[in-house]
């Protein structure tokens, strides 16, 4: 079973969802930006990552370099 140490405080991890969810939404949920396959597949995968990140309180990049908002 993997586990993850949190390292995002609900400021962070608030604005990563938010913004995750815009990401998806500009891009391939929806037409309001005329993009091509290619976008689609890039703000969908930011976008996931984001959200995911969000609702898991925990960074990749936050680990690697030891930066921790939850303190």
């Amino acid at each position: 079973m993997l586990k993850f140490n949190r390292n995002m405080n609900i400021v962070d991890r608030s604005i990563r969802i938010l913004v995750g969810s815009s990401l998806l939404i500009v891009g391939p949920l929806s037409n309001l930006v005329d993009t091509d396959m290619m976008s689609n597949i890039i703000l969908g995968t930011l976008g996931t990552t984001a959200i995911l990140s969000g609702t898991f309180a925990y960074c990749v990049l936050y680990e690697l370099t030891g930066f921790d908002t939850r303190r």
